[in-house]
């Protein structure tokens, strides 16, 4: 791994652990005290160095932009051991070299062992010296990379039965060249047994389970990147995000070690969209994810005239807690405002009760009836159809005669309701406008969007999550353009 600065540029070595401390998730307890400490200054442009995220920034235009992390070609694309392998075919380096070489072995059923290998030299002779004498040579031509394979002997005499258990030379290289083609689909999901058994019906040879999973994880770093890299990245990805799309508002939070915490993300467009022309109703909700360093997904959504989804803010966080959801909607205020009218709707967890209470004092947070009737254990269909029109009854009227319904069938579930407070589920009672939206079913369907990206490393979500946005923006002013030119001129006489 490289990481640059304007004068330096520092070359470290590699670390497939996670690192104690670094640009990641640090050590969090999601059962901590729920309590809005006050913050220290947010970092509104933290430094991408190593550990080191004071003082950034002061040279922003200078810094080159980055792209985003591009998938490594495998080596050997399309591999033929009738061809491939023979007296006098050169190869772009060593590192080819031997993986066309265990590619064959993998094939034909044999092991060789290292014999002679230099920078300059390559040898592998068979497992068996003594029984057989299969042997390929090589050399580097010139002063360049490429080696050329000046000496093979393609007969084996001993017996194919020498590769079982599990076949030797089928390093993580391999098996990541191999898997190649699968682990591009984000839909697979590959497990350790299932690389095993494809080896098997393939090649007619075994692989121990270690060695399909570090061929598993190699093959994705090669496609998607290190996740350690990408959070080093992440900075240089937000800093161009914002030169790159007008009034877009991104923060990094990290600790005093430079350990990450938080991250928000709200584009320019969706912030001008929700100010400008949206309803004040936003649905928030939290979405795990499953990649090395996990973390939590927050999502904050609107709606337009049309019912349909619009995002308007992003962001990952090491957990659910009440400091997490406080900071990212500290910032969340930032781009929206605080307004009398402004109805949040969210699930009853009581870090986003804690945080919209601190950082929106004048909106009013309602829940979710369908989160909240899942802790009502309501007994047979009747009584979930009765709880739905108590939930979206339009009248005091309507909703006093359904609930006294309710306390005759359950007494149970009509106490819960009244602890809740009806003015935060119901339609009758809530003092501001729900818009018809009694659920958090909108964010939701944008946590199914990006379910398959949930495993990515956080630059490479970051910008697959920009991506969708940006899509769904480009797809609606095409319908939006194809409709007015459809408008037939009204004629004045």
């Amino acid at each position: 791994m490289i990481i640059k600065t304007m004068n330096l540029v520092k070359k470290i070595e590699p670390k497939f652990s996670k690192p104690e401390s670094s640009f990641t998730f640090g050590s969090f307890d999601e059962n901590e005290n729920e309590q809005n400490h006050c913050f220290d200054g947010v970092d509104e442009n933290p430094q991408p160095i190593h550990h080191k995220w004071k003082n950034f920034m002061s040279f922003k235009p200078d810094i080159p932009e980055t792209p985003l992390y591009k998938s490594k070609p495998m080596i050997s694309k399309h591999y033929n051991k009738d061809s491939d392998v023979k007296i006098g075919n050169t190869f772009d380096n060593q590192e080819a070299l031997d993986l066309t070489v265990r590619l064959k072995a993998l094939e034909d059923g044999y092991k060789f062992l290292s014999q002679n290998i230099t920078p300059d030299r390559y040898e592998r002779k068979c497992y068996h010296l003594k029984q057989c004498a299969w042997s390929i040579r090589a050399r580097r031509w010139g002063d360049t990379d490429k080696f050329r394979i000046t000496g093979m002997n393609n007969v084996h005499t001993c017996p194919k039965t020498q590769t079982y258990p599990n076949h030797r030379n089928a390093n993580k290289k391999v098996i990541a060249h191999i898997l190649n083609p699968k682990l591009k689909d984000n839909r697979r999901v590959l497990k350790g047994k299932d690389i095993e058994q494809d080896i098997l019906s393939q090649y007619k040879t075994s692989i121990s389970y270690q060695q399909a999973w570090r061929g598993k994880e190699y093959g994705l770093e090669q496609i998607r990147g290190s996740p350690y890299e990408s959070f080093e990245m992440l900075p240089y990805y937000l800093h161009n995000l914002e030169r790159k799309n007008k009034g877009t508002i991104t923060r990094i939070k990290a600790d005093k070690e430079g350990v990450f915490e938080l991250l928000f993300i709200a584009l320019g467009a969706s912030i001008r969209t929700f100010v400008n022309h949206l309803r004040p109703l936003l649905i928030i909700d939290a979405a795990h994810l499953k990649g090395q360093y996990k973390g939590t997904n927050l999502v904050a959504v609107g709606m337009d005239g049309n019912n349909q989804i619009v995002p308007i803010a992003f962001g990952i966080c090491k957990g659910e807690t009440g400091l997490c959801w406080s900071w990212w909607m500290s910032v969340l205020k930032e781009c929206i405002g605080d307004n009398p009218n402004l109805l949040f709707i969210s699930d009853r967890h009581a870090a986003i009760a804690l945080a919209v209470r601190n950082e929106f004092p004048l909106a009013f947070h309602a829940v979710c009836c369908r989160h909240l009737m899942m802790n009502l254990a309501l007994k047979n269909k009747k009584t979930k159809g009765l709880y739905w029109k108590i939930c979206k009854a339009y009248t005091a009227e309507e909703f006093r005669s359904n609930m006294d319904i309710l306390q005759t069938v359950q007494s149970d579930a009509y106490h819960k309701l009244m602890e809740a407070g009806p003015q935060r589920w119901s339609r009758a009672h809530c003092p501001l406008i729900r818009f018809n939206y009694m659920t958090s079913n909108s964010v939701e369907s944008v946590n199914a969007c990006s379910v398959l990206n949930i495993k990515l490393p956080i630059t490479m979500l970051t910008e697959t999550y920009c991506k969708m946005l940006q899509k769904w923006y480009f797809e609606r002013r095409e319908v939006a353009a194809n409709i007015e030119a459809w408008k037939i001129p009204t004629k004045t006489y």
